[in-house]
C-alpha cells in the first residue's frame, strides 16, 4: 500500500497531456499537447512535433521523451495528427508523387494550430519551432519555406525537401536549422532520389539541402567533427555560421544510421512496439540523444 501510495504520487506529479481538435477547411483535425507545470506567465516556447508517414501523434510524443525535456527546458509541446490518404495511412502533405490528388493545406492547418495554441497559452511569437520524423520531418523543411516569419527554428530527423518544395522555397529570412540523417537510410536516402526509384517522387540529397539553408542564413562552414560512441558508432557534426552568429545550420551525419531516431524512447510495458521499432532501425544509436540535442538547439534560438 505504502508502495502504490508513492506511485500514486508520482504520477500526480506530472502534468497530462490533453486531447484537443480543431476544424480547418471544413475537416476536424486532431492534436495532442503536453503544458509543463509551474510554467512562466509569459515568453512560453511552443515545439511543434510531427510523426512519420503512417505514424501518429501519440507514437512519437512516446519514443521522442520531448514530454520530459519540455518540463525541463519549459516549453509546451504540440503533436499534431496527419489525415488519412488513399491508402488508409497517416500523413503530412509534403508532395509526394502519390499525393498529388490531395488537397490536404498542412501547411495552413500547422499555423492555425500555432495561432489557436498561442491564444490559450502564453507563447511567445518568437519562441516557435518545428520538429519531426521522416514525413515529419519533410514538413519541417516545408514550414520553414512557407512561413519563416512564424518558426524560429526547425530540427528535422530523417527528414528531405521534395524537388517542388526545394524550387519554390523563398524563406522571409535565414532560418536555423539542425537536421539528423543517416547515411544508411533506405528510405530518406542520403543521396536524394532524383529518379524517384522509390516512389516517393523526387527529393534532394541532405548535403544539397542544407547547402541550400546555409546559403539562405549566408553561413559559412566551420570545421567539421565527429562524435564517437561505443560499437565504432559515429556521428560527424556539420556546423554553418553566419557572420552575426544569430543563425546556425547544423548537421549531424548518422554513419551508417538508418531510418530512425536516434535515442529513441519507449515505455518498459511497451515491449510489442518496442520490440517492432527496433526491427526497423530504431535504437541502433541509443547513446546519441536526438530530442536532448534538438531541445538544446531550441532552447538558445529564442
Amino acid at each position: 500500500m505504502v508502495l502504490l501510495a508513492l506511485l500514486s504520487g508520482s504520477v500526480a506529479a506530472f502534468q497530462e497531456p490533453y486531447n484537443g481538435s480543431l476544424t480547418h477547411e471544413g475537416v476536424q483535425r486532431q492534436y495532442i499537447v503536453h503544458v509543463p507545470e509551474d510554467l512562466p506567465s509569459s515568453s512560453v516556447g511552443l515545439i511543434v512535433a510531427m510523426h512519420g508517414y503512417t505514424g501518429s501523434a501519440e507514437s512519437i510524443m512516446s519514443y521522442s521523451g520531448l514530454n520530459a525535456l519540455a518540463d525541463e527546458y519549459g516549453f509546451i509541446v504540440a503533436y499534431p495528427q496527419g489525415t488519412e490518404d488513399q491508402q488508409g495511412n497517416a500523413f503530412f502533405n509534403v508532395g509526394y508523387g502519390f499525393h498529388t490528388d490531395s488537397a490536404v493545406d498542412d501547411v495552413g492547418y500547422i499555423l492555425t494550430l500555432v495561432e489557436h495554441l498561442a491564444a490559450k497559452h502564453s507563447i511567445d511569437p518568437l519562441r516557435v519551432y518545428a520538429t519531426g520524423m521522416s514525413n515529419g520531418g519533410d514538413m519541417s523543411y516545408l514550414l520553414a519555406c512557407k512561413a519563416a516569419d512564424v518558426f524560429r527554428a526547425i530540427a528535422p530527423v530523417a527528414g528531405t525537401m521534395m524537388v517542388a518544395t526545394m524550387d519554390d522555397c523563398t524563406p522571409s529570412g535565414p532560418m536555423p536549422v539542425l537536421a539528423i540523417n543517416g547515411t544508411a537510410d533506405n528510405i530518406t536516402r542520403y543521396a536524394g532520389d532524383y529518379d524517384d526509384a522509390d516512389g516517393w517522387g523526387a527529393y534532394h540529397s541532405v548535403d544539397q539541402i542544407i547547402n541550400l539553408w546555409a546559403g539562405h542564413a549566408t553561413a559559412q562552414a566551420q570545421t567539421s567533427t565527429t562524435l564517437n560512441y561505443a560499437n565504432d558508432f559515429s556521428i560527424s557534426v556539420d556546423r554553418y555560421t553566419a557572420e552575426t552568429g544569430t543563425t546556425e545550420i547544423i548537421l549531424y551525419r548518422v554513419e551508417g544510421g538508418g531510418h530512425d531516431w536516434p535515442g529513441a524512447r519507449f515505455a518498459w510495458w511497451d515491449l510489442r512496439r518496442l520490440l517492432s521499432v527496433y526491427a526497423m532501425g530504431f535504437g541502433e544509436h541509443r547513446s546519441f540523444d536526438a530530442s536532448r540535442h534538438i531541445a538544446e538547439f531550441f532552447n538558445k534560438n529564442n
